[in-house]
């Protein structure tokens, strides 16, 4: 086989090695990706939109009270002294305006029937009616089937509230997570890198001990060094582990099952994002408080409180409706004395002396009204200090992030000469070993500040209801 030949499949089998070890197609994961994958796979969040169904279904059934009525009846009276029939069909319709209410319908009874049942008897073409009920102080501004449309109503937006409140909280909980994840997957690589500067020196320092060049003290220490640094590579490699295992609740495939990251969709290195500027306090917190679900929720419940004082206040009100109906007889009769055409109107009054149902509900509306009224000071208290705390983290993150990226230049500057002093004969091992601890904790709090900063933006935005 040709030398050339051999150099083809040599770099044919690296590349073979290389993609089996770091995987064909493992694409870096991004905070979009878990992003996305809780919008569309995340059981709890699959499950809070449910609450928006639930509220839509309560809204239609509210509408069903406003449904029109359709009424029959046929009886057959036979064997008696009295022998007849009776069918009657109507068709009822309550009203959304002044609580009103329609009927209209037709009737025919013929044969024979007591004085008492008299109005069952019609002409030979049977009877038309149309008539109204309305209320004249009870229930003509409001009644129990227009305030369950309101409450329904109201339903529907706390719903859309409470499902934006859970995903904020869940998106909030996701990006965290994930820049956990990537902080521990950057930490283990740089164990792994001062691991390896470690075990590389060994089989020179092991080679000049047995030549007699160098200190066998200097082998036995960095002998040391790499047994260190192995166990922070194994600290290193559970903590990764168990960051992977904690992100998969929230990464998940089309079929909702959780997907645990690997190694090799880590990204290369935590990238500093510009920070957003944070408007002052005050401006922030007013924002806040127009885009935030929680006391908008609460404002919510409260809203439907007022309802039940109004429907109370109105069940204190005396009964008082208004009752008309019209009624046209067709066909002849010889016993029917009704009509040919009758208008008949009256009123119908009805008041409970004491009205204590009334006057309880009233007061049980009132409560829950100053209820959520403190609930509402309390979620808006609670905001701003989010908003407060959320601001000073992010300024807090960006400062402690410059000092991390100087101190880590500045470790670097000295692990080198140190490396340079060592390499001329001129330092020491220990000297170096420690200038690389050094410079391994200084990355470890570099890495770390990089993504507190993600996280605290996280946060920020979370608290100003923009993720």
């Amino acid at each position: 086989m040709k030398s050339r030949e051999i150099k083809f499949y040599k770099a044919l089998l690296v590349c073979l090695l290389f993609f089996s070890v770091h995987g064909m197609g493992a694409q870096v994961l991004q905070q979009t990706d878990i992003e996305e994958s809780v919008r569309k796979s995340y059981p709890p969040l699959l499950a809070a939109f449910q609450e928006i169904n639930q509220a839509n279904a309560d809204a239609l059934a509210a509408k069903g009270k406003f449904d029109t009525k359709l009424k029959g009846k046929a009886e057959n009276n036979s064997l008696g002294y009295y022998e007849n029939r009776v069918a009657d069909v109507s068709v009822e319709q309550p009203l959304r305006w002044g609580g009103a209410d329609l009927f209209g319908g037709w009737r025919i009874g013929q044969g024979t029937f007591p004085v008492y049942e008299g109005k069952y008897e019609t002409r030979s073409g049977g009877e038309y009616r149309v008539g109204a009920r309305l209320p004249l102080l009870q229930d003509r501004s409001i009644d129990s089937r227009r305030a369950d449309l309101q409450k329904t109503a109201i339903g529907q937006q706390a719903a859309g509230l409470s499902v934006e409140q859970q995903r904020l909280a869940i998106m909030n909980s996701a990006i965290q997570r994930y820049w956990l994840w990537v902080a521990a997957g950057n930490r283990l690589a740089i164990a792994r890198g001062v691991l390896q500067t470690a075990q590389s020196r060994q089989a020179l320092l092991d080679l000049g001990a047995d030549s007699g060049q160098l200190p066998a003290i200097d082998a036995v220490d960095n002998r040391r060094a790499v047994l260190q640094r192995q166990g922070q590579v194994v600290e290193a490699t559970r903590a990764l582990q168990g960051a992977a295992l904690d992100l998969s609740l929230l990464y998940r495939d089309a079929a909702g099952d959780p997907i645990v990251p690997t190694e090799s969709q880590l990204p290369p290195e935590v990238t500093h994002n510009p920070s957003p500027d944070p408007m002052d306090v005050n401006s922030s917190v007013s924002l806040a408080w127009e885009k935030r679900p929680d006391a908008r929720r609460v404002a919510t419940q409260r809203a439907s409180a007022e309802v039940d004082l109004k429907v109370a206040r109105n069940q204190k009100l005396p009964d008082l409706d208004l009752t008309t109906s019209f009624t046209s007889e067709r066909g002849t009769s010889s016993t029917v004395r009704r009509g040919p055409q009758e208008f008949r109107a009256g009123v119908v009054f009805e008041l409970p002396l004491q009205r204590r149902q009334a006057e309880g509900r009233i007061q049980a509306a009132q409560a829950r009204i100053v209820q959520f009224t403190k609930r509402e000071q309390f979620a808006k208290d609670t905001i701003r200090e989010e908003v407060q705390d959320a601001i000073s983290a992010l300024t807090t993150a960006s400062q402690r992030l410059r000092v991390a990226q100087e101190e880590l230049s500045v470790t670097r500057q000295l692990e080198q000469a140190e490396r340079t002093k060592f390499e001329l004969g001129e330092g020491t091992l220990f000297l170096l070993n420690l200038r690389e601890q050094a410079t391994l904790e200084s990355a470890v709090r570099n890495v770390t500040a990089l993504a507190d900063h993600q996280r605290a933006v996280a946060a920020y935005r979370y608290s100003m209801a923009d993720l």
